[in-house]
């Protein structure tokens, strides 16, 4: 591992610290879901960019139409049934390079005209891995962009992409990721708030295993499955 990966990844106590608040404090929000982490060997780990944009997000005040993407609901939470469809999923997805898996997981933009420039969009989420992977462990990976407000406006969608072969995405743990996540927003409260949400649901349960084994059309209802224990919590 690169000593730029070194610096980019933190343990609990190290995020403590630079949060300047209690080792318990930090492990009652992951409980909560309100911090964006995942458990590699037993442990936590977190992404120090990831907890920038995170403290980015709390720090400023909240556009209005940000605002209102996130009072849709009760649970101030976009529902995944707003984020993706069918039509956003692909179950075939074939293991190859990091390049070679991005530029299936934004096929489904390009034809649902989300997105325009193909390359530019490939361009800047390969910037994004070359800084630190999102393979987060567990078999799952949520591609994302380094700035959310690069990306293109008109509300936030989702590609799912399942690899039910695996295929080797350099992620946090050395395993192999089956489940892709493909986010794309312009906002940094939503953007945030759906990774959370996500790293949650996923850690939780056999989730991960029943997505990788899924059909396209049996993905967004054990996704909603999800999404109801996560309301819950």
């Amino acid at each position: 591992m690169s000593d730029s990966v070194d610096n980019e990844i933190m343990t609990l106590s190290e995020v403590a610290a630079y949060l300047k608040i209690a080792e318990k404090t930090v492990s009652r929000m992951i409980t909560r879901g309100e911090i964006p982490c995942t458990k590699v060997a037993s442990q936590w780990r977190f992404m120090k960019s990831m907890i920038d944009d995170w403290l980015i997000s709390r720090m400023n005040v909240v556009p209005q139409n940000d605002l209102a993407k996130i009072l849709e609901n009760p649970e101030g939470l976009i529902p995944f049934t707003r984020l993706t469809s069918e039509a956003l999923i692909l179950d075939n997805v074939k293991p190859g390079t990091k390049k070679e898996i991005l530029v299936q997981l934004i096929g489904p933009l390009v034809q649902q005209e989300i997105i325009e420039d193909a390359d530019d969009f490939l361009r800047k989420l390969l910037t994004r891995e070359k800084m630190v992977t999102t393979g987060i462990g567990r078999g799952v990976a949520i591609p994302h962009l380094r700035h959310p407000k690069e990306n293109p406006g008109g509300g936030p969608r989702m590609v799912i992409g399942i690899c039910k072969a695996g295929t080797d995405y350099e992620s946090m743990d050395g395993k192999h990721t089956h489940l892709f996540f493909l986010l794309v927003s312009d906002s940094e409260v939503v953007h945030l708030r759906v990774m959370a949400k996500l790293n949650q649901i996923l850690r939780e349960g056999d989730f991960v295993t029943r997505l990788t084994n899924a059909k396209k059309s049996e993905v967004l209802p054990i996704l909603i499955e999800g999404e109801k224990l996560f309301n819950k919590a």
